[in-house]
């Protein structure tokens, strides 16, 4: 008990006492309010967890940003009453309703209120916001306002919220040098709909259209309203053509399902242009009109439709994902669209042949600009490699069990298989990794199967990497390294693997100055570690005389022999002779 007067001495009134600033700090981090605090000229300097939810922002995305970029305000203009050269005869206090935007990409009603922090000469120098969030806990509003930033209809944000948000995506573009896009969306003869189902209905079905939209796009990104049957999605901090293409088609996919309306199903499409900043326009007004102007352009093709301002860009897009559309259908049906030629490996002496490598060629050139082999980076961006795979390996099999039986010189050489990255890593759309896949093949033995792996698969997880490699090894498989010097590769791990041989690109003469220096070195240091080399690539004749003094025994090219189909590669081999490896 304490005197009255006197302060008491209890352990957790001391602990405040001497801690201050850590109790401040707790009580400015755990508030549910958004706290901020700012320089005499309204740019931001803290910031705490509350305010970052209720602005729908990431904390590193406010330092040192003017607080009106993160709210918007009713009244006009909006700037703070006061300032750091405000006379201290006016107001220090200050407060009014905004709307800020959540996580969730809602507008939501906010009480801000604005105090001045005075220095010791009485002057506002920093100033402390305060956001109180205008919703009780289950959601309801305090009151029924009706907020002027909002469409009624949809619940959406309307043109001047837009115009805000675009305002301010477009300052953090040009600040961060990055790129947004704007989609401007037109539903196709809405017009004759609404006519024929009666406004009242027709604003509901706009209504279950905005609910399908918004689904699509993501909480960072805007979904708007400018009025009748027009949207607006702003894409911010990925708005480059493809995701833009991407986002464009999935609204396209929302709209697909009937809206039902009484006993009636009506169909719904919509013309979608697409504007890019900061290649198509710089400004709010512009880069809308711009959108706009692309949506005429979608609209001219026909319903469902998207375009955009520059129509290359979108005759470029459109090839490139027919050309994806051909692989995919290529990828799985590959016995109709491709087949396996093999070529030669040849001792560089005696040109004799000492195996083979198995390699993609299309059944229909003439349908493809380029060679399967021209394709392989797409086709591991669609996740198709591992599929590539499997069908050349077992295609593969059933060609050597066919030699074999015949008793063909052909069933006497090793054959190689160049394989994917993914599945290296075991990134396979069954979860198989690939040695249990091999096992399944029905092969009596794989002592004549050799599998490529490539430098660049040789830098990721290692020791996934090892485990997968000597499990497949120990089926008898043999292991090659593809490309090696192209990439970096960590030589004492490489030195624990059982690789037998290495290809090296022979064109590395050419491409650089020191590439004879870069070639022998190669080689040398493969050699050092039981790794034969073999120089790959040799297409023409000068390139073979350069190579001339290269440690390297093994050769293969298209100046020796091209890839051929096994017929033709049966003859071929009458004429050179197996030389065993």
């Amino acid at each position: 008990m304490t005197e009255k007067g006197n302060r008491p001495t209890g352990k957790h009134t001391h602990v405040l006492a001497q801690h201050p600033a850590r109790l401040v700090q707790h009580a400015f981090e755990q508030s549910q309010n958004g706290l901020v605090i700012t320089d005499g000229d309204g740019n931001i300097l803290l910031v705490n967890e509350a305010f970052c939810r209720i602005a729908g922002v990431d904390r590193a995305e406010t330092s040192g940003w003017p607080i009106e970029h993160f709210y918007l305000s009713r009244r006009t203009p909006s700037h703070l009453p006061v300032t750091a050269d405000t006379t201290p005869s006016l107001t220090h206090s200050w407060q009014q309703e905004v709307l800020c935007r959540s996580t969730e990409g809602e507008s939501l009603p906010v009480l801000m209120t604005v105090d001045a922090m005075l220095d010791e000469h009485q002057q506002p120098r920093h100033f402390l916001h305060t956001f109180v969030q205008l919703f009780r806990t289950n959601g309801k509003m305090l009151d029924d306002r009706h907020w002027i930033h909002i469409d009624p209809i949809t619940g959406l944000p309307n043109w001047l919220l837009l115009r805000d948000r675009l305002s301010h995506a477009l300052a953090q573009a040009e600040r961060a040098d990055t790129t947004l896009a704007l989609l401007f969306i037109d539903i196709d003869q809405f017009k004759a709909i609404n006519d024929s189902v009666g406004h009242s209905e027709g604003d509901r079905i706009l209504g279950e259209l905005a609910q399908r939209l918004q689904h699509e796009v993501r909480s960072k990104d805007t979904l708007a309203r400018l009025g009748s049957d027009q949207f607006v999605v702003l894409l911010e901090k990925d708005g480059t053509p493809e995701a833009a293409q991407l986002v464009a088609e999935r609204l396209h996919e929302a709209l697909e399902p009937p809206f039902a309306s009484g006993d009636r199903y009506l169909l719904m499409t919509a013309s979608i242009g697409i504007a890019l900043y900061p290649t198509d326009a710089q400004d709010v007004e512009p880069l809308l009109a711009a959108a706009r102007s692309a949506m005429f352009i979608a609209r001219q093709k026909g319903p469902g439709r998207l375009a955009f301002v520059d129509r290359r860009l979108t005759a470029q897009l459109k090839e490139k994902y027919r050309l994806e559309s051909l692989l995919s259908e290529a990828i799985h049906m590959p016995s109709h669209h491709l087949e396996l030629h093999y070529q030669p490996e040849l001792d560089r002496s005696s040109l004799r042949c000492t195996g083979l490598e198995a390699m993609l060629r299309w059944k229909r050139p003439t349908h493809w600009q380029h060679p399967p082999g021209d394709y392989l980076d797409t086709i591991a961006r669609l996740g198709l490699g591992v599929r590539l795979n499997r069908w050349m390996i077992q295609t593969a099999i059933a060609d050597h069990r066919r030699w074999h039986d015949s008793g063909t010189a052909l069933g006497k050489l090793p054959v190689s298989i160049q394989l994917c990255e993914s599945h290296l890593a075991q990134d396979t759309f069954d979860h198989r990794p690939l040695d249990h896949f091999l096992r399944h093949q029905g092969a009596d033995s794989f002592e004549w199967l050799t599998l490529k792996v490539p430098a660049q698969g040789l830098g990721g997880e290692l020791d996934k990497a090892t485990h997968l490699l000597k499990r497949v090894e120990r089926l008898g498989i043999r292991l090659t390294v593809e490309g090696f010097g192209s990439q970096a590769v960590d030589l004492a791990w490489l030195s624990r693997l059982p690789f037998y041989k290495a290809t090296v690109d022979a064109r590395l003469l050419g491409m650089h100055h020191e590439g004879r220096r870069l070639l022998e070195a190669s080689c040398r240091m493969l050699n050092a570690l039981d790794i034969e080399p073999v120089l790959v690539s040799i297409d023409e004749g000068s390139l073979a005389a350069g190579l001339e003094g290269i440690s390297a025994r093994l050769v293969q090219g298209d100046l020796y022999s091209p890839a051929m189909p096994a017929d033709a590669l049966e003859r071929w081999l009458e004429a050179h002779g197996p030389g065993g490896d």
